[in-house]
């Protein structure tokens, strides 16, 4: 059986063509990423395939970071939150709280008041008449809408289902409940996840969208899935409806494929794309997963998935400098030779805006490239309508773009439109200091140098030493990463402490001790693993051996490394999962009985094994219809577990967990 594996991620987007019986490579491609029109290269890397393999073809599955990167850029569609169960006052007293979890912009949520009923005795349903009238003004300016209710297990989320109905008789754009995505019972988690989850839903359809014309041009008639964040694959169906399951499936995707090409069977796995770097880890061929949700950007989330990291960092991330000083920022641009290999009109004017060698202190040499149109769309000040529309017909420098809007550097505000992913800049990226070392042979590598030189006179260094020191601050960045990410397993109950900035002092004297160790050949003192490091991704051979070596481990790099990502989402499984609580209940120290929650009600029986029945019974329903919903057909092959949770010091019984899984009959 042949199976297609795509994977689109920010910079490149990569094809193979796996045989899933020999599990054998049979060919591969990459393209570039087109952001304004994903189709192109979502095409460019399917023709490089072997043609006369195509009609045996019987699978296509997808990975992408798309999702991935817009938590990490903080970008994405703008999304509204309907949070039923409480007052606008209550929100604003939770803003500290919920900014530790990815919410910032209170403006993003929308509170109506309402309680449950088997929880309150003065229960009451929100004023779903008010929130009719309100529609219009509550969301004109957002492209979609998340919902969440407070304790919706006291009524089965009775309120979000009928608030999901009255939405939709207000509006045409994509409303998604919490009930679709996760049975997590940590509300703010919930929170984060489902506005992130609606923020998704439009970037997830226009990727499926694209995907699907492709196939139609090319006569591909045959099933799409996409890779979750747990390694397993769904429908089609499903990634519309909860396109935050795939956040990290560009990562999980990679750790699939790595292990499949490395044949390594403990290992940490080592991502390298455009604008990050991923970190996961194998242990025994399991790769290792989050505990309590994936925490990813600034989002924590209750999503179940690989305990991966995502760091700011990969081939496209910007150089610039400050103060005269060059750093590597945290941001993704299009590299400058990428950009004059698309555009006939920026070598031209990057060689002209160089020859003056003035030194400034600001990015003004960077380009301003439109990625999508927002004619007509409302929401948008006057000045970023103009902007989209003076870049509808080329990339303009920052000087040219302020001359033709009428603006002076200070009153150019573009940061909303960055954040969307309406424009992006393009600059000096590694991706360009590699061209200029030799490293990497495609693209322009004129305006590279051409760049490198302006960059290099205004942090007052010769351009030839520009290379090397951008290499370093990606050595650097990387080991630290790393190095946090070994500790943080070493040492789980410090892993808090690991995340935050201050922990980059003691990270910061490792590395200078690791690279002294080096110099110095006297032996190794520095953070140590003894675990390989299997290196994915097209600039990773570049950079990850010199990093294990301060590590002081390996570096494996196999063959196919540079489409990992797209062989993991062809070789993927298919599985579905879930799972139901029984929850024991007490009075004055004694059970009185079980609560199981299904959809839009709560129901109590007083027998354990009644309750188990019932919950058994809801568990078969619900994994048939969440397999079908995943693409596992109509007959899946079921396995029910169940696990009983007790209180620690006492051994009181608090619920039993019913797990149902389920895969296809073929896997």
């Amino acid at each position: 059986m042949l199976g297609i594996g795509i994977d689109t991620g920010g910079t490149c987007t990569d094809a193979v063509i796996f045989d899933l019986d020999t599990k054998e490579v049979l060919g591969s491609g990459k393209a570039i990423t087109t952001k304004t029109n994903l189709e192109i290269g979502i095409a460019n890397a399917l023709d490089t395939l072997p043609k006369e393999l195509m009609d045996q073809v019987e699978s296509l599955s997808l990975s992408t970071t798309l999702a991935t990167n817009a938590c990490v850029e903080n970008k994405g569609y703008r999304a509204k939150l309907l949070i039923i169960g409480t007052t606008p006052e209550m929100i604003e007293q939770l803003t500290q709280v919920l900014s530790k979890y990815g919410i910032n912009d209170m403006s993003q949520l929308i509170a109506i008041d309402a309680k449950a009923e088997n929880l309150y005795e003065d229960h009451f349903d929100p004023d779903w008449d008010e929130l009719k009238e309100r529609i219009p003004e509550l969301f004109a300016d957002c492209d979609s809408i998340g919902v969440v209710q407070t304790y919706p297990d006291a009524n089965g989320g009775r309120f979000e289902l009928t608030a999901l109905r009255v939405l939709k008789e207000g509006v045409t754009m994509p409303v998604t409940i919490s009930y679709d995505i996760s049975q997590e019972t940590d509300f703010l988690k919930v929170c984060a996840s489902t506005l992130l989850n609606a923020r998704l839903i439009p970037l997830i359809a226009e990727f499926m969208e694209a995907v699907h014309h492709v196939m139609a041009e090319r006569g591909l008639d045959v099933p799409l899935t996409i890779v979750r964040s747990d390694g397993t694959l769904m429908s089609e169906e499903m990634a519309r409806t909860c396109p935050v399951e795939t956040l990290l499936c560009g990562p999980v995707a990679s750790v699939i494929g790595g292990c499949v090409l490395a044949k390594e069977d403990s290992a940490i796995l080592v991502d390298m794309g455009g604008t990050t770097t991923d970190l996961a880890l194998v242990q025994k061929n399991n790769p290792v997963m989050a505990k309590g949700g994936i925490f990813i950007g600034q989002y924590r989330t209750s999503i179940k998935g690989l305990d991966a990291q995502a760091m700011s960092l990969g081939g496209d991330t910007a150089v610039r400098f400050k103060d005269g000083k060059l750093y590597l920022d945290s941001v993704r641009v299009i590299p400058i030779s990428v950009l004059a290999y698309q555009y006939d009109n920026v070598l031209p004017r990057v060689q002209e805006f160089a020859k003056r060698r003035d030194k400034h202190t600001r990015w003004i040499h960077e380009f301003y490239v439109l990625q999508k149109d927002i004619s007509g769309r409302k929401g948008y000040t006057e000045q970023e309508q103009k902007i989209c529309e003076i870049l509808k017909e080329k990339p303009l420098i920052t000087q040219d773009l302020l001359e033709a809007g009428g603006w002076d550097l200070y009153h150019l505000n573009t940061e909303r439109l960055e954040q969307e992913g309406v424009i992006i800049k393009s600059g000096l990226t590694p991706t360009d200091m590699m061209i200029l070392k030799g490293d990497f042979d495609k693209y322009d590598g004129e305006a590279a140098k051409v760049m490198a030189k302006f960059v290099a006179l205004c942090v007052g260094v010769q351009p030839e030493q520009l290379p090397d020191m951008v290499y370093e601050f990606v050595v650097k960045r990387m080991y630290m990463n790393i190095g946090r990410f070994i500790l943080q397993h070493q040492y789980p109950e410090q892993r808090e402490f690991l995340s935050m900035d201050e922990a980059d002092v003691f990270l910061n004297c490792f590395y200078d001790q690791a690279i002294r160790d080096d110099e110095d050949r006297i032996g190794h003192t520095g953070i140590t693993t003894p675990y390989p490091l299997i290196g994915i991704g097209a600039p990773i051979h570049v950079f990850l051996p010199r990093v294990a070596k301060l590590l002081g481990t390996r570096a494996v790099i196999p063959e196919y490394a540079q489409v990992a990502n797209a062989l993991g989402a062809a070789a993927a499984n298919r599985v579905s999962r879930f799972d139901v609580r029984v929850i024991a209940k007490y009075r004055y120290g004694t059970c009185i009985g079980y609560t199981v929650v299904t959809e839009g009600e709560k129901h109590l029986i007083e027998m354990r094994e009644e309750a188990l029945d019932f919950g058994r019974k809801f568990a078969l329903e619900s994994i048939k219809k969440r397999a079908q919903f995943q693409g596992l057909g109509d007959d899946p092959v079921i396995d029910l577990t169940e696990e009983e949770i007790h209180i620690k010091q006492s051994g009181v019984l608090l619920e039993i967990d019913i797990h149902a899984v389920a895969h296809s009959r073929a896997f």
